[in-house]
């Protein structure tokens, strides 16, 4: 099982995968991939010291749908913080949104720019397939052929909506009633999801992208 969390070097400020790929996991890897300041210290990795990948991508959905060769994917993105919220009316509200805002994974963005990038993708696989063999072997079909995917993707997005009483320190309140209520609430999400048999369908269009957002697409 492919197994991946991410980093934020403190020193160097760079974002680092530590894949079961490359690294050897260990208690410490998974720890500093939760290590989000001010609430918790730095983890330390062979003299490095390392935060919370949350700080510069909340749910690295990119990770996921860069990894080469292509497959055929399903994949559920969970984010814990969404980046619609109410105007805030003072600063108190205002450092609550702004956490929102910075910790929110820019999902549906992510999306809309994967569906251009494969439409294409796809566009060069089926140009690649009509030519003949000699132009198959020149260097701008090899550059080609490296990008072309024909694979399909159905890309379901479980986003958490914070409730009205929950304040600015929702990114480190962990408490047993609190981490009850967002299992309950993440549980129920994803199965209202999989009541619509579309979810777990090929996708037809011309992207190969299908994406669904129980808060948008959802009849319940």
């Amino acid at each position: 099982m492919r197994f991946s969390v991410g980093t934020v070097n403190v020193r160097t400020g760079n974002f680092l995968y530590f894949d079961n790929a490359t690294y050897q996991i260990l208690p410490e890897h998974v720890i500093a991939s939760g290590s989000l300041p001010p609430g918790f210290p730095a983890t330390e990795i062979e003299g490095e010291h390392y935060w919370d990948g949350g700080l510069v991508s909340n749910t690295p959905l990119q990770w996921v749908l860069d990894s080469r060769p292509g497959k055929d994917t399903l994949a559920f993105q969970v984010d814990l913080w969404s980046a619609r919220g109410e105007f805030p009316r003072n600063l108190l509200e205002a450092e609550t949104r702004q956490k929102e805002i910075r910790y929110s994974s820019r999902t549906r963005m992510a999306t809309d720019q994967f569906k251009k990038q494969q439409i294409l993708r796809r566009a060069a696989a089926h140009l690649l397939a009509k030519l003949p063999s000699a132009l198959k072997q020149t260097p701008e079909a090899e550059m080609l052929a490296l990008e072309a995917d024909e694979k399909v993707y159905n890309l379901i997005q479980l986003i958490y909506r914070a409730r009205n009483y929950e304040g600015n320190c929702k990114d480190y309140e962990f408490s047993r009633v609190t981490m009850e209520e967002h299992w309950r609430s993440g549980y129920n999400d994803a199965v209202r999801t999989l009541r619509h048999p579309e979810v777990l369908q090929r996708p037809q269009q011309m992207d190969g992208v299908f994406t669904f957002d129980l808060a948008r697409d959802g009849r319940e």
